[in-house]
């Protein structure tokens, strides 16, 4: 199937490792032109390294997004570089250690905050862009109440993600702009939270793999697929919609 992604101008945020790697690599595949970004310079070379022919197509930028400054300067950086802006998938995430109000505000900081703010920075861009689209990556810890206590601030900041997935949906609509999220469940990556936990609490490990319906953990490429596909133009009526990409871990009917 052609996902109409030839030649679209995306930007892609933590695009050197995990969910972030396999979404970068699979839009190379498709023909998009792509800039993204990542906290460390390291793993943006290995990716464009690993790219081969695909490197002419990519821009590659080091920065933390919790830096305001600059990362509203790469949103714009990277919109000049790529000739205006298509698509945008705001991927970065983490699971920070604590319990105190500081790791709350980091935590709201980064599983937030700076979805918020590429959202509206990407905004006056994609208002000009072709067949324009943002794809949030949340989480399935946004409906779990279950959560290990380290988890707590996460599952309610993808929560929040979600709702305010359907706010610009809404409000963006009529600028022909579509606004999705998917939520990943249980995703293995080497070096990934999966894999640590694997490596320290193999019970753990082997418990949410058996906690999806197809009784495994999820693989990159199996979210960047999806992902993808509800960024381009084969989605053109689908917006304001959450796609849980778990094995069926959540179950529950998706009204």
């Amino acid at each position: 199937m052609d996902l109409g992604l030839k030649g679209k101008r995306l930007l892609i945020t933590g695009g050197s490792r995990g969910l972030g790697r396999a979404i970068v690599t699979h839009a190379l595949a498709e023909g998009a032109i792509v800039a993204t970004c990542a906290r460390g310079q390291a793993g943006l070379d290995r990716l464009a390294s690993d790219l081969g022919a695909g490197q002419d197509r990519l821009f590659c930028q080091a920065l933390d997004v919790r830096d305001a400054a600059a990362f509203q300067a790469w949103v714009q950086t990277a919109a000049a570089q790529l000739g205006g802006v298509d698509g945008v998938v705001s991927n970065v995430s983490t699971r920070l250690s604590g319990h105190d109000e500081a790791w709350w505000r980091e935590s709201f900081e980064t599983d937030f905050l700076q979805h918020a703010r590429l959202a509206e920075a990407t905004y006056p861009h994609l208002k000009s862009g072709h067949e324009p689209a943002l794809l949030f990556i949340s989480s399935i810890a946004s409906v779990l109440s279950n959560l290990p206590p380290d988890e707590l601030a996460y599952g309610v900041m993808k929560a929040g993600l979600i709702n305010y997935t359907g706010q610009l949906a809404a409000r963006w609509g009529n600028r022909g702009i579509r606004v999705n999220a998917v939520s990943p469940g249980p995703i293995f990556f080497e070096g990934g939270t999966w894999d640590t936990i694997k490596q320290g609490n193999p019970k753990l490990f082997e418990a949410a793999a058996r906690l999806p319906a197809l009784g495994r953990h999820g693989t990159p490429d199996e979210v960047a697929k999806a992902a993808l596909f509800l960024l381009s133009p084969a989605a053109s009526y689908i917006t304001g919609t959450n796609l849980r990409i778990d094995g069926g871990a959540i179950r529950t009917a998706n009204f």
